[in-house]
């Protein structure tokens, strides 16, 4: 059973919703049972592949489901076979999730419209797993020498000579080497010999620099936080680290802009997070310093993208500065899944390289986000901070109940928090008459004692919002003592040190609308709200905000009211990059 080696054909992703796309759905739900058919063989899952690859007895069903496939969404289905016969924890370590079809020939197509030429340009994948971007990439130099009537040879040449993959795992260097052998197969019969391909079985961040810089890195890096980075990477990576916080994808972009040559290009597949995550300041500034930023496209529907990954993720495009190069207008595009993509506009940078959040474009909203004129919490007179019990490590201070001890003040949880409605404490259901206290210190500095706002600091794929804000009134807490909150809530309380522009009860209104969430969402990466982002948000003024909420007109309609006069009466000088070409 040969996959069919049709090239460049569109495949569909891969999707965990029957409304979405049925047929893929089931397609994973067959391969899934497939999967825990075959563990229990003998065969490791390379060898497994090797057999749907070279056509060799399989079950019925596993050739019935591999028969017919074209050959780009075969390979790429092999490649899923082979993540899910791996134990789940060593899945998870080397993040082993495909890339599909269609997104790895959107970023090949974006490499090609940066100037590069496959075929004559050497390009490196650092982390080719399942060979996802060196397949389409060599289907595309076989298909021109094809159509040119060129020797196998030579194609073989041409692939060998400038296409490149690293993988720490040896059986996925082996299986990318497989993929690409089968699809080579016709030159590789005319021309009598095996393919030479370079796919090092190595870890991409202990590569010392190669002779010669290659034009182009692509790829889709491994995502996940590292926990207890080595002092060696502490070290070599110092200037993408921030406060500690290691991201295996952020050392991946690193390596990318010392593997590639002045004036080449990197296109990688990246968690949005870094956009406006706190912990990613360090490789906003590195990026902005080393490089033009060409491109940032988010990819809708996270969750039909990647086998089990929820991550929201994008297609960054970089061209790594040279003597030559020039800045461009960075561009954002959402990638849909079966529909043409939507143009949203330019990217809102910071005119020169520093850590501050970047912001994505709106189809709504043309003017760039970080406009002079509009204020911010601090502006209002408030300040956020994040919640300050973490539960699962001080069980020992928790307890349940109805009215506190004298040394407990109670604890308000995410799930405490419904928009427009006052907050309680209450532990388990909304109408359960429980309390969470903590026990503390009468006079620990993290009792809150004043009128607040209590912000989730997680949301999930079926809110609308991504900010969900709620009212504490300190005259309705038990204990009247104060309270603290947990730590996935965030804590807007009035600064002591300055006036409050605005009420409490407004500025909730005013958090809780879509006019102020979706400009938060455009400098927001994740699903997580920082502090510090929401210290930086870019609000209407306050006399704007007070004039809009109280002519008596819908939240929804004020909060858009309010952003619009302020620019109007806001020096017409923007930050955006788009704006100082």
């Amino acid at each position: 059973m040969k996959c069919d080696k049709a090239i460049m054909i569109p495949a569909k992703t891969i999707s965990r919703q029957e409304a979405i796309d049925p047929l893929i759905s089931r397609r994973l739900s067959e391969l899934r049972h497939i999967a825990a058919t075959l563990k229990k063989s003998r065969l490791s899952p390379l060898e497994t592949c090797r057999s749907v690859i070279e056509d060799r007895a399989l079950d019925l069903k596993t050739r019935g489901f591999f028969a017919g496939l074209p050959g780009d969404e075969c390979h790429y289905w092999i490649s899923s076979l082979y993540a899910l016969l791996m134990p789940a924890a060593r899945r998870r370590k080397l993040a082993a999730y495909f890339t599909p079809p269609h997104l790895a020939h959107y970023a090949i197509d974006l490499l090609t419209a940066a100037g590069l030429q496959p075929g004559k340009d050497r390009i490196l994948d650092p982390s080719s797993g399942g060979a996802a971007f060196l397949v389409p990439l060599a289907a595309r130099i076989a298909g021109r020498a094809r159509q040119r009537g060129g020797s196998a040879e030579n194609t073989l040449r041409a692939i060998e000579s400038t296409l490149a993959g690293v993988e720490i795992e040896q059986d996925l260097a082996r299986l990318s080497k497989l993929l690409l052998a089968d699809l080579l197969r016709k030159e590789i019969r005319s021309a009598g010999r095996k393919t030479r391909i370079s796919i090092e079985q190595a870890d991409t961040l202990k590569l010392p620099p190669p002779d010669i810089l290659y034009d182009a890195v692509i790829g889709n890096p491994p995502y996940g936080r590292v926990f207890r980075p080595t002092k060696a990477i502490l070290k070599d990576f110092a200037p993408v680290i921030t406060d500690g916080y290691v991201n295996l994808y952020v050392l991946f972009l690193e390596q990318a802009l010392r593997l590639v040559k002045p004036g080449g290009v990197i296109c990688l597949i990246v968690p949005m997070s870094f956009v406006g995550g706190p912990y990613f300041a360090a490789i906003r500034k590195r990026i902005l310093e080393t490089s033009h930023v060409l491109s940032l496209d988010p990819i809708d529907k996270r969750s039909d993208v990647f086998l089990d990954v929820l991550y929201d993720v994008c297609v960054l495009t970089l061209r790594k500065k040279g003597t030559s190069t020039r800045a461009t207008v960075p561009t954002c595009s959402l990638l849909m899944i079966g529909q043409p993509n939507r143009l949203l506009g330019n990217l809102d940078l910071p005119e020169q390289p520093t850590g501050r959040m970047w912001a994505l474009p709106d189809d709504k909203q043309k003017d760039g986000l970080f406009r002079t004129g509009l204020e911010t919490l601090p502006d209002y007179g408030y300040v956020a901070k994040t919640g300050y019990f973490v539960w699962n490590r001080e069980q020992h201070r928790y307890r349940v109940g109805k009215k506190p001890h004298s040394n407990e003040v109670p604890l308000f949880w995410a799930h405490n928090i419904k928009s427009g409605s006052l907050c309680r404490p209450y532990d388990g259901e909304p109408d359960s008459h429980r309390i969470g206290f903590v026990k503390i210190k009468r006079d620990s500095a993290a009792i809150v004692r004043s009128d607040a706002i209590i912000v989730q600091r997680t949301s999930n794929k079926r809110q609308s919002r991504r900010l969900n804000a709620a009212v504490v009134r300190k005259v309705k807490v038990p204990g009247a003592r104060g309270f603290v909150g947990e730590n996935h809530t965030i804590i807007i309380i009035p600064d002591p040190a300055k006036e409050q522009k605005i009420s409490i009860t407004m500025l909730c209104r005013l958090l809780n609308t879509a006019a102020v969430d979706a400009r938060f969402r455009r400098m927001s990466g994740s699903v997580s709200v920082s502090t510090k982002a929401l210290n930086q948000l870019p609000l209407p003024t306050a006399t704007h905000v007070r004039t809009a909420f109280s002519s008596g007109s819908e939240d929804e309609h004020a909060a858009e009211v309010a952003y619009v006069e302020s620019l109007k009466s806001a020096p017409r000088k923007s930050s955006a990059v788009a704006a100082s070409r």
